[in-house]
Formats: structure tokens, C-alpha cells, sequence
């Protein structure tokens, strides 16, 4: 016979037996039933609470697992308590459209405009490549080599505005890091521990051409540190391939010489038609000169500065836009330029330049005549009657 933890003797049920047995115990001494009352009374409630018991975890897993894939509000972690390295969640831009792309086909059918016969009238450039597209009308007017893959300088920094701006809000504060502020040869003037706003920050880098910011903004942005900075470039080739740019890779946001960093002035052109579409970019690319006052604000501390643009299309081309100009020792000059005329938009680009902002003045100049010729060669057709 079973016994019970105690040691004492516990009968078998009565579900064991048939329904008309005698159980065994009907005989026993009254003490005894007495006593095995007390044990059935004892079980029956033991009993019932592990029904209640079973009941209630069974009641908790159904209602549980409906609101499994759920984060509970409690647990959720605020954005403003990111890690270092954590990769900021990015926000809403206007990239989001299909990527951008200049037909060559009227180009290409002209043999003596692509052998760059005078007798076309296409400019004498000094750059290495050059090219010249009506952003409206989606084609090129006239290259260069343009599928040459070259050293690009600060003209880089298009593509690192555009992936800050996908990535981060104007006004997210950044501290400028030791490494940053170090960075040569061309500086906004930071200093190790200065905190700005990106808007401030893409104003350096995008007029001055400073370095010291576009390290800053890559490492800010990018979640903290070297890994934040790695995988902002990632960002930047991602964005790449986003925009079809076949013929362009990135391997630093400010475009100082590295093989792995280089494009093509068709790329770049996409790249320039694309920056225009970002409104916050636009304005910047286009300031002359922007002052930036200090701030002892807590959490907003820094010196002052007044940015310059280097681009100087915008003081000696009539309709200049912007965008941006470089140079190293390698890459020679570079500049990817915008100017608007009679309702049309034009985007110049010249690498490995000896005179990058005269190049970029005769591709203007050609581009517009060309764009009104094709223009007048392929009337618009009359609107339908109503």
C-alpha cells in the first residue's frame, strides 16, 4: 500500500474500484474513520487549490500571449538614453522618391558634340572631366568623361550633408571629439568638448569646408566614436547605391585622398541634383557667409564662428546656387556647381581642375544655350482642348 510524506498508510481511491465494491475501510474502527475523514477533508482541499492554482496560470498564459509580441511600455528605452554606439533611428527626408538619372541618348547621337569638335561650341575645360545636365529636362548636355572614376576632394560633403540630414534632426546637439577638432587641413575652428547644433556644424562644413566638422558631424550622428564614424560611412555607401551611383565609393566624410574613395562627375551630378532637393541644404549651400554666435547655453556650448563659402560661382556667376568646391594635392580641383536660369536648373562638374570655377562658368554657359536650342528643336506640344 502507497504511503503518504507522514509515512502513513494511504487506501486507494474509490475511482479505482468498481462502482458496487464495498470499500475495504467500511468496517474499521470508528477512531480510524474518524481519522481517514480528516485526511479526505485535508486532500479535498488540497486538491482544490492546485485546481485554483492551475486554473489561474492557465487564465495568465492566455492572456498573455496574445500581447506577446508587445514591448511593455516600462521597459521601452527613451531615445535620449541611446548608447554611444547605438545607431540613431533615422528620420523622414525627401530622398525617398526614385533615384535620379540624366538620359545620354541626344548626347551620344551628336558624334562631333561627343569628340568635343569646336565647331559644337562646347567649352576648352582644364579639368580632367566635366559635365554639364538640365536637371528638369533629365539629360546631359554634354561630358567629359564622364564615367571616369576620380579623386573627389571636399565635394565628398554633399553626400555627407544629405546622410546627416536622413539620419539626424537639425537641431541634435553634437560634442565635437579630440580626433575631430584635429582634423586638417581645412577647419571650421572647433575645439575638443564644444557642443553644436548639426544645422551649425553642416554650415562648416559645407561653406568653410572644414574637416574638423564633417569628422564631428560622422561621429556624432553616427552613434559616438570611431564605430559612430564607421558607420556613417557605411551610411554613405548605402545612400550610394540607393542613388544608383555605380562608379562611387566612400571611405571618409570629409574626401581626403584614399583609394577607396572616389567617383565620377556623372555621379556627382546625380549627387548635386539630389542635395537640391533637400530645402535645409539648399539655403545652405547657397549662403555667402553665416555668423554663428557662442553659446554658454548648458549642454550648447561654443565659441563663435562666421563660415565663408568657398565657392566662388556664387560671387561671379549670374543664377549660381551653389553647391560644393574641393581640392587636394591629388585630386587637383574639384567643384559640382548649380545655377537656375529662365525657369531651368543646370549642375556643372569638373575633377582634377587647374581653374574649377572657370570650368564650371563655360559648362553654364554652354549648358543653357544648348538646353534653349533642344528646346526650340523640340517644340511643346499645345494643351488639349476642354
Amino acid at each position: 500500500m502507497p504511503r503518504s510524506r507522514r509515512g502513513r498508510s494511504v487506501p486507494p481511491s474509490s475511482w479505482d474500484e468498481p462502482a458496487d465494491a464495498v470499500p475495504p475501510y467500511q468496517f474499521e474502527p470508528r477512531h480510524l474513520r474518524r481519522r481517514r475523514g480528516r485526511t479526505r477533508r485535508l486532500e479535498w482541499v488540497i486538491s482544490s487549490a492546485g485546481v485554483a492554482i492551475m486554473a489561474a496560470i492557465a487564465w495568465a498564459w492566455l492572456s498573455g500571449s496574445g500581447a506577446a509580441t508587445a514591448t511593455p511600455a516600462s521597459t521601452a528605452t527613451p531615445t535620449s538614453r541611446l548608447t554611444p554606439t547605438a545607431a540613431p533611428t533615422a528620420v523622414p527626408t525627401a530622398t525617398t522618391a526614385p533615384a535620379i538619372s540624366f538620359s545620354t541618348s541626344r548626347f551620344e547621337a551628336d558624334p562631333a558634340l561627343v569628340a568635343g569638335a569646336a565647331s559644337t561650341g562646347v567649352p576648352n575645360l582644364s579639368g580632367e572631366a566635366g559635365i554639364i545636365v538640365d536637371v528638369g529636362g533629365a539629360e546631359v548636355l554634354y561630358a567629359k568623361q564622364p564615367r571616369k572614376r576620380l579623386l573627389i576632394a571636399s565635394t565628398t560633403k554633399i553626400m555627407t550633408a544629405m546622410v546627416a540630414v536622413d539620419r539626424a534632426p537639425l537641431d541634435r546637439l553634437i560634442t565635437v571629439s579630440e580626433m575631430a577638432a584635429k582634423m586638417e587641413p581645412n577647419s571650421m575652428g572647433l575645439k575638443a568638448g564644444e557642443q553644436l547644433t548639426l544645422e551649425e556644424l553642416l554650415f562648416g562644413m559645407m561653406l568653410d569646408s572644414g574637416n574638423d566638422a564633417a569628422e564631428a558631424i560622422a561621429e556624432g550622428v553616427g552613434g559616438g566614436g570611431g564605430a559612430g564614424r564607421d558607420r556613417f560611412v557605411g551610411w554613405m555607401n548605402d545612400k550610394a547605391r540607393t542613388l544608383g551611383l555605380a562608379d562611387t565609393s566612400f571611405a571618409n566624410p570629409a574626401g581626403l585622398d584614399d583609394p577607396k574613395q572616389y567617383s565620377t562627375v556623372y555621379d556627382l551630378s546625380v549627387m548635386g541634383a539630389t542635395l537640391l532637393k533637400y530645402p535645409q541644404l539648399r539655403t545652405i549651400v547657397g549662403t555667402k557667409a553665416k555668423v554663428i554666435e557662442s553659446s554658454k547655453e548648458p549642454g550648447h556650448v561654443h565659441g563663435w564662428f562666421r563660415p565663408a563659402n568657398l565657392n566662388g560661382l556664387l560671387s561671379s556667376y549670374a543664377g549660381s546656387i551653389g553647391i560644393k568646391p574641393g581640392y587636394t594635392e591629388d585630386a587637383g580641383y574639384t567643384l559640382v556647381g548649380a545655377a537656375e536660369r529662365d525657369g531651368r536648373t543646370l549642375i556643372c562638374v569638373t575633377l582634377n581642375s587647374r581653374a574649377h570655377v572657370t570650368d564650371c562658368a563655360r559648362l553654364l554657359e554652354f549648358g543653357f544655350r544648348r538646353a534653349a536650342e533642344l528646346a526650340k528643336a523640340t517644340p511643346v506640344p499645345p494643351a488639349p482642348r476642354t
